[in-house]
């Protein structure tokens, strides 16, 4: 299984209402999906937000990825930031955001 994480820093708090908006169709989508558990967390300033997401293999990963709505936000995503960082794990189930948050704060 893998555990696909995402940081998404915004560029303002103007692009929270665009984000929603996107963000809310890849979640619809992801239930539709072979993703097998997902979550998002929202940093204390809302400027922040983190994704998660649970898959067995990376062909389904692949196959969410090149999507319409995901792809389509992934073109789009310097609208809403020019800081997107992501990171993939081998683990059976999502991790704690704790854990999932140093991913990204490691050098």
């Amino acid at each position: 299984m893998i555990v696909s994480i995402t940081k998404i820093e915004l560029n303002s708090y103007l692009r929270l209402i665009p984000f929603f908006k996107f963000n809310g169709q890849i979640i619809k989508e992801l239930k539709l999906s072979a993703c097998k558990g997902f979550k998002l967390k929202p940093n204390f300033n809302l400027k922040v937000w983190y994704t998660m997401t649970l898959w067995e293999n990376d062909t389904d990963i692949n196959n969410f990825y090149r999507n319409d709505t995901h792809l389509e936000a992934m073109k789009k995503s310097t609208i809403f930031s020019s800081k997107i960082q992501s990171k993939r794990i081998d683990k059976m189930e999502l991790i704690n955001w704790k854990d999932a948050k140093k991913l990204f704060n490691t050098i």
